[in-house]
């Protein structure tokens, strides 16, 4: 199965989810667009979309000038082929479904933060056995409305919304399941480093909470690879 991968900044690379799709036989069709690559006009040719991470304000088309068509291959994809919408990527597909994206009042999320399911996790081809608390990978400034007709999976006292479904095939996480301890490391020293730096959290802090959580972690980025491809393999 091809997957066609949108990678929006080379900080946000497609982690432990690609490792566990290529693991599975799926082969990764990246488009890089920080780059200036191209994004298909529409799904003909790949069988789930998978939209990346990256700093950018998802109601910004500035910051993104690929944003309208990522938005546009999100609801094209959705009608009979997966989606997997990560951190920014879920806040653009929220977007493309008529929610609001905003800056969240409560501050950032950083690091590994406690997930809570909802009811309509019970059920979903993805979440279901989850548990009813774990702890992922955090790292926006941002959160999003859940949009009109979609499944609230999960959510936390920060995020009232970190996973919603549209439909059988779109799902849009604010969280980051995909990020392993490299994407982590170097997410904590660029904030470090930059404008931002009094926001983030230590290294010693990121060093023990990767220690404590990164294991289940990579269980659960398997787990919800292999599920989600199944959709795609219907």
């Amino acid at each position: 199965m091809r997957i066609l991968v949108i990678e929006s900044s080379h900080t946000a690379p497609v982690g432990m989810i690609g490792t566990a799709l290529e693991a599975l036989g799926a082969t990764l069709v990246t488009v890089r667009t920080e780059r200036g690559e191209a994004l298909p006009e529409g799904p003909a040719g790949y069988d789930g979309l998978v939209v990346l991470g990256g700093p950018q304000d998802a109601w910004d088309d500035a910051q993104g000038p690929h944003f309208p068509q990522s938005m546009r291959l999100i609801r094209s994809f959705a009608e009979d082929r997966p989606v997997m919408g990560l951190c920014l990527g879920g806040q653009l597909a929220a977007r493309a479904f008529g929610a609001d994206v905003r800056r969240n009042l409560a501050g950032p999320e950083l690091g590994f933060h406690p997930l809570r399911l909802e009811p309509g996790a019970a059920d979903d081809p993805l979440l279901h056995d989850s548990g009813p608390v774990r702890h992922v990978a955090q790292w926006h400034f941002d959160h999003f409305d859940l949009p009109a007709g979609g499944v609230r999976l999960a959510s936390n006292d920060h995020t009232p919304v970190q996973a919603f479904r549209m439909g059988r095939f779109l799902y849009g996480f604010q969280f980051h399941p995909e990020a392993d301890a490299a994407i982590l490391r170097d997410w904590q020293a660029e904030m470090a480093a930059g404008r931002r730096a009094a926001a983030a959290p230590s290294a010693a802090a990121i060093e023990a909470q990767i220690a404590a959580h990164m294991p289940t972690a990579e269980t659960f980025a398997a787990t919800l690879a292999r599920r989600w491809l199944d959709l795609a393999a219907g």
